[in-house]
């Protein structure tokens, strides 16, 4: 069926709804209100529905064909105005007939669904069996992955009771060493607290002679401290001269290294602003990457659903691969520049060791 044929049977069904929402107006409120109604829906109108009351009355007489033709005559004459069908819906709403409205609704499926097929494609339809039968397999491998799931879980819990049995059994075996041990520990503790009573009263001896021995010591050490005292004051103003004369030399050592530290930030900030950019640098590398991976995910996704997006996968793979590269020189390029900072920093150091000498 070509586009033109589709958009005929559209039409057709459109036509359909659209006469079926106008009669399913035509109430028996509407009927009866017909010569009221004339100031809202026209003479015309007016004059259509009084005709079709009195054809409805006639209907067990003249047969179903009367109706048809009034029916034919009401829908072309509201057809005619826009605004008429809502102006009748909003007057007698609560008075359509229920089958009516669930009539439409089920032409209403019917036509959404008619459309769909009309506009479907035959490769989207394969594409939608593929599908399915896709589910299908990953379902039946599922089913085959829960039984040997299952399987291993048995063989599982046999293992398990049996390190329980094990374990238990240890238990066993281990509060019996315990108790063994703590008998143990009695006797040892009694005996170990006979030797520490020997062995204080032995230690309480030693303290006392040696404590007499070091008080003699101490004498001795004091005089010995005084003599010390006596040297040390007079190495001390010797060293206070002799410090003097060193701070001196240290006060003009930097005056000389403020000078030289002037030169030096001066290079360290150009250094800086060269760092800053190529830090700058990486990081929009780093969201140009970040971006580029979302949009590779992205594309993975898509490449699980349709076959036809795995060659924009590998591009988008390929422009990652480039920014990875990028990212990496620039990274050499940072290492480059820390470098040469460093080897700087090293002669600085290497030039102030000199002049101190």
């Amino acid at each position: 069926m070509n586009n033109i044929e589709a958009a005929r049977v559209m039409s057709v069904l459109d036509d359909l709804l659209a006469n079926l929402r106008r009669i399913s107006l035509v109430t028996a409120g509407t009927l009866e209100s017909a010569e009221e109604l004339e100031d809202v829906v026209g003479r015309e109108l007016s004059s259509l529905l009084g005709e079709h009351r009195l054809g409805a009355a006639r209907v067990q007489a003249e047969g179903q064909t009367a109706l048809a033709a009034s029916t034919l005559s009401i829908c072309r004459a509201m057809r005619k105005n826009a605004n008429l069908e809502q102006q009748l819906a909003t007057l007698f709403h609560e008075e359509r007939s229920m089958g009516m409205m669930e009539l439409i609704a089920i032409l209403e499926k019917v036509r959404a669904r008619t459309q769909k097929s009309l506009t479907t494609t035959m490769e989207e339809e394969n594409s939608e069996k593929d599908h399915f039968e896709e589910v299908c397999r990953r379902e039946e491998k599922a089913g085959k992955e829960r039984q040997t799931l299952e399987q291993q879980l048995r063989v599982e819990r046999r293992e398990r009771s049996k390190q329980v049995n094990y374990m238990t059994g240890m238990e066993t075996r281990a509060n019996s060493d315990l108790d063994q041990i703590k008998s143990t520990s009695v006797r040892m503790v009694a005996e170990l607290q006979s030797e520490t009573k020997a062995s204080k009263e032995a230690d309480k001896t030693s303290f006392v002679e040696r404590e007499t021995f070091l008080m003699a010591e101490v004498e001795k050490l004091r005089a010995e401290l005084l003599q010390i005292e006596k040297v040390n004051r007079e190495e001390e103003v010797a060293l206070r001269s002799k410090k003097t004369k060193k701070e001196q030399e240290v006060l003009i050592t930097l005056g000389e290294y403020d000078s030289d530290m002037s030169t030096k930030e001066k290079a360290y900030q150009d250094e800086k602003a060269v760092y800053e950019e190529v830090k700058q640098q990486l990081a929009e590398m780093e969201i140009a990457y970040k971006e580029l991976q979302e949009e590779a995910e992205v594309a993975a996704e898509k490449n699980r659903k349709h076959q036809e997006e795995k060659a924009r996968h590998e591009e988008k793979e390929q422009r990652l691969n480039r920014a990875a590269c990028t990212i990496q020189r620039m990274w050499r390029s940072h290492n480059t520049v820390k470098g040469g900072k460093k080897e700087d920093d090293g002669k600085k150091k290497k030039g102030k060791g000199g002049k101190k000498k």
